[in-house]
Order: structure tokens, then sequence, then C-alpha cells
């Protein structure tokens, strides 16, 4: 994953960048629900020492992209699915067991993404998951005109 945008913050080795959304973005609006006024921001390892106002180029790798998307994504629906299973067999002579196996579902999901949270701080001190700043593609004073 390959993206442009602008270093708007650093801390140590590492900065914060303000990406630019991508021309797709424009039409469909999914991930910003409509509002064209939100940034997307990410910490990125700066190896290159850019400067805040420099627009750079930022990636992390395509392999890691997925596996964090497993994780956030795929791991709380797989214990949705559990817990409704459990629950169908749990529950199955209850009168209300779609009800009690759906709460059961939305216990393991939420717990799921609790552990999740909970894990955050392993996964942002892992390399594979820190997205890296790879070169700087304009530098904050390129482009200025000064006045005369």
């Amino acid at each position: 994953m390959d993206r442009t945008g602008v270093v708007v913050g650093e801390m140590g080795a590492y900065s914060k960048v303000k990406l630019l959304r991508h021309t797709a973005c424009g039409n469909c609006g999914a991930c910003q629900l409509g509002d064209d006024q939100k940034d997307v921001h990410l910490v990125a390892k700066n190896d290159v020492h850019a400067h805040v106002g420099d627009m750079v180029e930022v990636a992390m790798a395509t392999d890691s992209v997925l596996s964090a998307a497993f994780i956030m994504y795929v791991i709380p629906l797989i214990a949705l699915f559990a817990g409704l299973t459990a629950g169908y067999f749990l529950f199955q002579s209850s009168p209300n067991s779609e009800m009690f196996s759906g709460l059961l579902g939305l216990v393991l999901m939420v717990m799921a993404f609790f552990v999740i949270k909970m894990n955050d701080k392993h996964f942002m001190k892992s390399e594979k998951y820190t997205a890296q700043i790879m070169k700087i593609l304009q530098t904050e004073h390129e482009g200025i005109i000064p006045l005369q």
C-alpha cells in the first residue's frame, strides 16, 4: 500500500501524516460517510527525516494491511458466529433461544473487540503494522515564490 500524504506532526523517530484522498474516494465517500472534510491520519516511521509540511510517500506492506484487516474485522465476525452457534445448541430448549443465542454472539463479538483493543500497544510496537515514510516528494519550501 503506497499513499501520498503531508507530515503534520513529528514525534521523535515517527511522524504524523495526513493522507491525501484518492480520486476514487471522491466518488464513493463510504469511508467518511460522505463527509469530504474528514482527513485520514496515521503514524509512520520517519527514517528519511521529513519535516512538518513535507509531502511524502508512505508505504505499508500489503500482507500487513491484509493481516490487520483480518484481525480487526474477521476475528470478531468469527466470534459472533461462534456465539450464535453455541447459543443455538445451549438454548435450543428455551422459548427465547434466538434471543439468547443472539445475545451470546454479540457478547463474544464485543469481547473479541475488547481483546484486540487490549493488545493495541503490542500491534503498535510491531514493525509489521507500522507504516513507513519511504521518500520526500516535495519539501515544505518547494514551489513557494518569494515576494519581491
